[in-house]
Formats: structure tokens, sequence, C-alpha cells
């Protein structure tokens, strides 16, 4: 929304009206047409046009996604849940598993093979792994990267909690992988590691919901995903599928190294009794 503020005492007539209607009501201006957006200002269709141009967008269509990711980032929780459930509406929980099923469906749509195939390449050829993800997206960074500890070595996850993230982010190099997960409400720290990455050539890889969301701006490779849920959090079921896609494609192009990754793990989880079994459960004392 900068070139929009930055507009705002700059144009008169038309051109005026526009960006303050814009700016004064960006819920309205940011999913109406723009033939009904300009019968609403009280202008013509040609001179919103002409607009977003003179305002340096490449049309009223980028404009539009600017002030769209404007709201993405500013809407409540409290509000989200209200829209998505509103006192009047009686809620089942399988309407919140039909959510789920439209945000999975929308990955195929969404999701072009071309762009998959090269984050397949960046994480296969990558020199270190680091993935990032906080928040609500913080479980499904822990996934991601301990699934991928079992298919190829030098995987990171990067954590706000302690020090260790500048000892990571010093580590950054043209021959390694930025993973990040942001949603909105996006995570300033995820978005400066995005950046910090970049700026030392390191490639990054975003997963999303869209190409224009801060970590995509800064992206190589942008994997969108939806995550609206029934309630005022994010729902990660989306975000969880196109991860154990990610996994499941690597370890199955990289089979041979896959398989003896995976056979080290469970032979020292089996040294190491850590998983429940008949046995352990006699060496820890209890009765049959």
């Amino acid at each position: 929304m900068k070139r929009l503020r930055l507009a705002r005492s700059k144009y008169k007539g038309a051109r005026e009206k526009a960006v303050h209607y814009i700016l004064d009501h960006p819920e309205i201006a940011a999913f109406l047409s723009i033939d009904v957006l300009a019968k609403k200002i009280g202008i013509s269709t040609s001179s919103l046009s002409r607009t977003a141009v003179a305002i340096g967008y490449s049309g009223f269509q980028e404009m539009q996604k600017e002030v769209q990711e404007y709201l993405r980032q500013k809407l409540l929780p409290t509000v989200r849940m209200e829209q998505a459930v509103p006192e009047s509406k009686k809620f089942n929980f399988k309407d919140s598993l039909r959510k789920d099923i439209k945000n999975l469906e929308k990955i195929l749509l969404d999701v072009h093979e071309e762009q998959f195939e090269k984050a397949i390449s960046l994480l296969s050829d990558a020199e270190e792994v680091f993935v990032i993800g906080l928040g609500t997206q913080y479980p499904s960074a822990i996934y991601f990267s301990g699934v991928m500890k079992q298919i190829r070595e030098r995987v990171t996850l990067i954590s706000q909690e302690s020090m260790d993230y500048i000892d990571c982010f010093s580590r950054f190099s043209k021959k390694d992988v930025l993973m990040t997960i942001c949603l909105p409400r996006y995570g300033r720290f995820t978005y400066l590691a995005a950046k910090e990455a970049t700026s030392k050539g390191c490639r990054v890889i975003s997963v999303t919901d869209h190409a224009l969301s801060p970590t995509g701006r800064l992206a190589d490779v942008v994997l969108t995903v939806e995550y609206e849920s029934m309630s005022f959090f994010n729902s990660n079921v989306a975000v969880m599928a196109l991860l154990n896609s990610l996994a499941t494609t690597l370890a199955l192009r990289n089979r041979d190294i896959s398989f003896e990754r995976v056979k080290t793990y469970s032979d020292i989880a089996a040294r190491w009794n850590i998983f429940y079994t008949e046995q352990s459960r006699e060496s820890m004392g209890e009765e049959q």
C-alpha cells in the first residue's frame, strides 16, 4: 500500500478520487471488479486503470492484489472467526473438515509442476537445507526438518527461541537453501531470515499463501497453499500435505541414499529401545 499512500496528495480530479477511495475503503476495493469499483468511486473504468499505471502498478489487477495482501495482514483473528462462523450459523465439525478438503484441492490447482520440480532440485542439490516457520507454522517446520534429516544430510531447523539462529544466518551461502513456511499473519522473523538468506545468495523456497506475500516476493520458488479455517487460527492441513509430498518425492528420487539413512535411523532407534514394544514394556517392570 506504500505506493498508494505516497500518491494520496499527488493527484487531482479522477485520480485523486480513486486513490482516496481505495485508501479509505480497502475492504471494498480489494474484491470488487474494476467496473463496479469505478462506478462506486464515481469515475470511468479507463480512469481507474490509468490511475493504477500512473501510481506505478502494471495495471488494476496488480494494485488490487496489493490491497488484498494488506487486508490479509491486518485481518484480526476475532474478525476471521466471526466471518467463518457467524453467531447466527450453527457449526458442525464436518464444516471444518470440508474446509480443509477444499484447501487440499486448491493445491492441485495452484502448485504448478514446474515450480514443484524446481523445489525438489534445490532441496536435493543444496549443501545445507535450513527450515523456518514460526507460530502456528512451527510444528510444520519441525515435521519437515525431522523428515528431511532422515532423507539427506545437513538439515537445520531455525528457531527464534535461542541465539542459534545467528549461527545459522552466518552459515548461509550460495550452495544452501532456506525453506520458509510463512502464512498470515506473516512472521517478521521469518521474513527477516529470508531477507538475510537472499543477501548471502542462499536460495529460498517459500510455502506461503501468495506470490506477493513478504517471503513470496523474496523467494526463488513459491509454493502456494490455502490456510483459512473455521476459527481464528490458520489451518496447517494443506501445508503439511504439501511438505509431505515434497519429502516423499525427494526420498523416492534419491532412493538408495534415503534407504541407507532410514536404515541407520531405525538401527539406532532399535539399539536404544526408543519405541514401545512388548520387550520394552517388560524392561520397565510392567506386569503382563
